[in-house]
């Protein structure tokens, strides 16, 4: 494409003037002189000399201007008559090129300064010009002067000044976005080269075919105009070629779009997109060409024409200079890898620049972590071999250097062993950077918890060459003792202040204690009131005083359980619980429970205050009705208890209730039925309290990770109680979660039970112990693991419960798919029920094992397990699905 230049006058027509400055005369020379002014001020004006004339040498330099020198012009003229004839002026002027000399004077009045000055035009019959300016003070007074030769100029260079610039052409681009790009501005000289520069930054827009500079003078100075054409506007973005990637996919990387002015750059940009994308998805060797269609002459279609390349994987991975650690060592340590059989499934051997840069970290932190504290891992570089790719890694280890000496100095706080004791790196053999960072940050902690938030550790390497010994000294500064101001609470809607607060571990006034903060972060999130919970400090104005901001994210509250299984028992079972876990945001429970089956309904209301009174005591009462068939009797039964709770001592809770409740054991077969059945019959009332002592500590109530929860308690009927029934029952829970590479999680739970008839020997066989299903022994229908008793009729049994039981559950969850929460286990469950008069046989013990999934669903927490009973007896099902699904509205 060509660029065409035109200067045109059309005003005067007449030869290009030289261009070396603004005012020129003939050999490039000025023609305008200026004399050093007049200075009209109080006593001390000397300095105000010095000042303007060092100003205006350096205005007149930047014009193009002359200027004569003070001492030459005190000595032919002085400065007495002032300002001087046009005749007196000819004689200090020595440069045939001059025509134009400017005098004046600079008055001070107070703070301004009044700018006087003549322009006389020496050698020709025009009149003399007149100029005046302001100054405000002396500080100004370099504008003044700047804007007066400005107007001197614009009389006596006018064919050699800017006027004004201009934009024309254009419909599309903004015109102020092509004059940003113009360096050139009005008012100033009018130089040929500064404009060629301007011409070139337009066109490297890359929006244009044509750009054009248009010249007229006028008698203020040059009007310039930038004449521009711009290229097509894109009609149609079009991919040819693509196989392996779909278009979609294609197009995402391109930086031009319809309808938009083509850029050429931004085309070649896009071709590279393309070539990249291709690449990172392991595809060498593609070629594209973007190809320019013209279907008018303002519009053009865009194609880029692609030939797929090979797709390589890697096939190699080299270490050059490892001794230290083996290449099987240092292959561990990277995420990027050969290609293996499943890279269909794992991606393995495929090359991702950013995961490689990554896994040069990792290396670089292994040799760092182990004592080669100057080991240095090169760039990697990727060689195409065949159809392979093999990936380098060029290693310089250095020497290893061992821990020496630990210092601890600065500002201590309690016992200096006591801060010895949070550093590992001192048990270390080798020197590790990780390690110190740990121990960095341990002491850090160890002084916010003391409420210094700004403690800093900063540790000085000391390096042994000749022992190999890496030196080591924290110096502490604790900073200042920092309290909390206020507790600032944001984004809660619903939940009210107050439910927030008492879970706070830190009051304001009191020091600011970094544990006591995550601490808080984690009873908050324990609520399961918010989907996002952050505690973080923040400084205020005044020195040692922060405030706690506690900024939370509501979710719903109300929550509902729907369930479905299957057994011989029950047949089809449906369970539902309608529940809100924060009341009226006061963190009040409401839980309306129903259970029906063809054999059985439960309905259940139970109501929790968690702080009552804004106390630690926590209230609530149940209420419940239930009926069930079983093989041998129909139960019905209605009651309620009273509920407390207290925490006594870290995060142990110390539970006790008063229940009542009211049995009737109905459609028993007389003739045909066990002796524990017949006499439960006449057991109609419990009359019981209940003392029990947990502990929780996993991370989330659903789906744990890590942590553990504790119950034991102990139930006794009967007795001063009153009531029909009378016995003591023992119960004891744990389960542990462990976390374990690959985010699966090891759980174990083991449980443990004895219930003993107290002196009137009343103990109904519904209090009695009954294993099977989902939450106790899988594999196995619900209650069906239970000692028989032989009925009236000598020959049939009747499952009657047992007086002490165990069982214990083994699981291992693992991710399958972690975007939507969905994971797999495998588990063993084992147990038995025993009456009281065997004993505790590890020995005789029900054992299943089996698989299943759960998944945090949009409809809440779903099981689907099935069990796989490893030594059925007659009658029992040898495989058992149990189901389970609970959501949120």
């Amino acid at each position: 494409m060509k660029i065409v230049v035109a200067l045109l006058f059309l005003v005067v027509a007449q030869p290009i003037p030289p261009l070396a400055g603004v005012a020129l005369g003939a050999g490039n020379e000025p023609n305008t002189v200026m004399v050093p002014p007049r200075i009209n001020a109080p006593a001390g004006g000397e300095q105000l000399v010095v000042a303007s004339d060092k100003i205006l040498q350096e205005v007149v330099r930047s014009k193009g201007m002359a200027m004569l020198s003070r001492e030459e012009v005190q000595q032919k003229l002085g400065y007495e008559h002032w300002p001087p004839k046009a005749e007196a002026l000819k004689p200090l002027i020595s440069s045939p090129a001059v025509n134009y000399v400017a005098v004046g004077s600079i008055t001070k009045l107070g703070e301004q300064l009044s700018l006087d000055f003549v322009v006389y035009d020496i050698f020709g019959n025009n009149p003399p010009k007149f100029y005046y300016q302001v100054s405000n003070n002396e500080t100004e007074l370099k504008k003044a002067l700047s804007q007066m030769a400005n107007d001197i100029l614009s009389h006596t260079g006018q064919y050699f000044l800017i006027q004004s610039i201009a934009i024309a052409g254009n419909t599309r681009i903004d015109s102020g976005a092509i004059l940003r790009q113009v360096k050139s501005q009005a008012g100033d000289p009018y130089t040929a080269e500064l404009l060629r520069a301007d011409l070139k930054n337009i066109f490297q827009m890359g929006y244009f075919d044509d750009v054009q500079i248009l010249v007229t003078d006028t008698e203020k100075g040059k009007d310039i105009t930038f004449q521009v054409k711009e290229k097509a506007v894109i009609g149609q973005v079009l991919v040819n070629g693509e196989q392996e990637l779909e278009e979609k996919e294609v197009k995402e990387v391109v930086s031009i779009s319809p309808n938009t002015i083509i850029n050429t750059k931004e085309v070649q940009t896009s071709v590279e997109n393309i070539r990249k994308l291709y690449k990172d998805k392991g595809f060498y060797r593609t070629t594209v060409a973007a190809k320019l269609n013209y279907v008018a002459d303002d519009k053009v279609n865009v194609t880029f024409d692609i030939e797929e390349g090979v797709k390589m994987y890697i096939k190699g991975i080299r270490f050059v200079g490892n001794k230290a650690f083996s290449e099987k060592e240092l292959r561990k340590e990277m995420t990027t890898s050969e290609k293996g059989l499943l890279s269909w499934f794992t991606e393995s051997g495929k090359l991702k620049r950013d995961l490689l840069e990554q896994d040069r970290s990792r290396l670089g932190a292994l040799y760092h972590n182990n004592g080669y504290i100057e080991a240095r891992i090169s760039e990697p570089v990727i060689s195409d071999e065949g159809d392979w790719l093999y990936v380098t890694f060029d290693i310089q280890e250095g020497d290893r250097y061992r821990v020496g000496t630990i210092e601890i100095e600065g500002d201590i706080v309690g016992e200096k062993n006591d801060l010895f004791s949070l550093l590992e790196l001192s048990k270390e053999k080798f020197f590790s950077r990780k390690i110190l960072r740990e121990d960095v940050l341990r002491l850090t902690d160890r002084y916010a918890e003391s409420g210094y938030a700004f403690a800093e550790v900063e540790p000085k390497l000391s390096k042994n060459e000749e022992d190999k010994r890496m030196d080591l000294s924290l110096k502490i500064a604790q900073g200042t003792l920092v309290h909390i101001n206020r507790i600032n609470i944001k984004g809660n809607t619903r939940t009210r202040d107050k439910v927030i607060r008492r879970e706070m571990q830190v009051k304001e006034g009191g020091l600011l204690d970094a544990s006591a903060i995550r601490k808080s972060s984690e009873k908050l999130q324990r609520l399961e009131f918010f989907e996002e919970v952050n505690v973080t400090p923040e400084p205020t104005v005044q020195e040692g005083l922060m405030d706690v901001v506690v900024d939370v994210k509501e979710k719903a509250t109300g929550t509902f359980s729907v369930g479905a299984g299957y057994s011989s028992v029950d047949n089809m079972m449906f369970m539902g619980e309608v529940s809100e876990n924060n009341f009226l945001g006061k963190g009040q429970r409401l839980s309306l429970q129903a259970n029906v089956s063809a054999n059985s309904n439960r309905y259940n209301f139970s109501f929790t205050e968690p702080h009552l009174n804004d106390t630690k005591l926590l209230f609530g009462y149940d209420i419940y009705n239930w009926s069930r068939e079983y093989d041998d009797y129909t139960k019905d039964s209605t009651g309620g208890a009273l509920r407390f709770a207290y925490p006594v001592w870290n995060k142990w809770n110390l539970g006790w209730a008063y229940g009542y409740d009211d049995t009737k054991m109905t459609d028993i077969l007389l003739e045909n039925t066990s002796q524990s059945i017949l006499d439960s019959m006449s057991i109609e009332t419990t009359s019981y309290v209940r003392l029990g002592i947990s502990k929780d500590t996993r991370n989330k109530f659903t789906d744990a990770s890590k942590g553990w929860l504790t119950n034991y308690s102990i139930k006794h009927a009967g007795g001063l109680l009153g009531g029909d029934s009378s016995f003591t029952k023992y119960e004891a829970t744990s389960g542990w979660y462990y976390p374990l590479p690959w985010e699966t999680t090891f759980h174990i739970k083991g449980a443990i039970g004895y219930v003993v008839e107290n002196e009137e020997k009343k103990l109904p066989v519904y209090e009695k112990f009954y294993l099977g299903g989902l939450n106790t022994i899988r594999g196995f229908d619900s209650g069906k693991v239970s000692p028989l008793e032989l009925n009236t009729d000598g020959v049939t049994y009747s499952r009657v419960g047992g007086e002490k039981m165990w069982y214990s559950n083994v699981e291992w969850i693992f991710p399958i798919v972690k975007d939507i929460g969905l994971k797999g286990l495998v588990f063993f469950d084992l147990g038995n029920v025993y009456t009281d008069s065997e004993t505790w046989d590890v020995a005789d013990l029900r054992y299943s094992t089996g698989l299943g999934f759960r998944w945090l669903s949009p409809m809440g927490p779903l099981r689907l397990e099935w069990g796989y009973n490893l030594d059925p007896k007659d009658g029992e099902q040898q495989g058992v699905w149990d189901f389970s699904i609970g959501g949120a509205f």
